[in-house]
């Protein structure tokens, strides 16, 4: 299994760092290789104010060097750095030129930190981050200050299910990473508000609708069953915020990592106000952004 770090030699938070190394190594197989990619671009104005380094090789040896000691900093000499010069000054630019290295690569996962924010800025991932997450086709592994780095290998995962097409293909890729690491996937569906509503006269829509989703949660069951894997699944109508249901559900089954589809359904939008942009923010269990290509 490939994984990439979408690595930034100039970025100091050293702490971030090592949360993002140990939960690599917890990941990395035996035969795996962890490869630190960072895009080089006008964006960052140290590289173009080296002025003691050769304009040529300001985009590309100097940073890949930059790279190279930082890792080793870090306490690893086991990553291969490599350097994307990228001469736009667009974030937009650089996101889509690492999603493309991404998937040349055959990547299986990319690592990437997201720094926390303050007041109103709270709201959005650190800009590179949050053009990552719409540009790339892989998945990618978002952690932040307050994620708890893995020590070892997954034993316990929750996906966030909205029981649409999209979520069933995104349950398909939740239940092969339950297999590889041969832990326990617990599933969550919030519905809508409608659910949990009840009538004496009930609107036969509703009726409808509570039918289907039995149908297919049972469905979901009965593909863990298939599959030899343990795990749960839960329908959680409270009325509380989607993201408090599903944090709080992560907490229950001591989720590892938390995995949620980039679109799809009640969790779209990614970045305006959505279910997962709240879940990468505050969620302690690293976030696995199923990406379906």
């Amino acid at each position: 299994m490939n994984l990439v770090w979408a690595f930034n030699p100039f970025d100091d938070n050293r702490k971030l760092q090592q949360k993002v190394l140990a939960t690599a190594n917890a990941l990395l197989g035996a035969r795996d290789e962890l490869e630190a990619v960072y895009v080089a671009s006008p964006n960052e104005i140290a590289l173009g104010a080296a002025f003691d380094v050769a304009v040529e090789l300001r985009f590309s040896e100097y940073p890949k060097t930059l790279v190279e000691k930082a890792v080793q900093k870090l306490g690893s000499k086991q990553i291969r750095a490599t350097v994307l010069p990228q001469r736009e000054l667009s974030l937009t630019a650089s996101a889509r030129m690492l999603a493309a290295y991404l998937v040349q690569r055959k990547t299986a996962i990319t690592l990437v930190a997201s720094h926390a924010r303050k007041g109103v800025s709270r709201l959005f991932l650190g800009s590179f981050a949050e053009a990552l997450v719409h540009a790339a086709k892989t998945d990618l592994l978002v952690l932040h200050e307050g994620s708890r780095a893995l020590k070892r290998e997954p034993t316990s995962l929750l996906f966030a299910h909205d029981l649409s097409e999209q979520g069933d293909r995104g349950f398909e890729q939740a239940l092969r990473y339950a297999k590889k690491w041969k832990c326990a996937l617990h599933v969550i569906h919030v519905p809508a508000p409608s659910y949990g509503l009840h009538f004496d006269d009930q609107d036969k829509q509703v009726e409808a609708y509570r039918k289907d989703v039995g149908r297919k949660i049972r469905r979901i069951e009965a593909a863990l069953k298939r599959a030899r894997v343990e795990g749960t699944v839960v329908i959680d109508a409270q009325w509380a915020p989607i993201s408090e249901l599903i944090l709080a559900r992560a907490k229950r089954v001591r989720a590892d990592l938390l995995l949620v589809l980039a679109k799809s359904g009640r969790l779209a939008g990614f970045m305006g106000g959505s279910v997962t942009r709240q879940l990468l923010r505050a969620s302690v269990a690293p976030v696995l952004v199923l990406k379906l290509g």
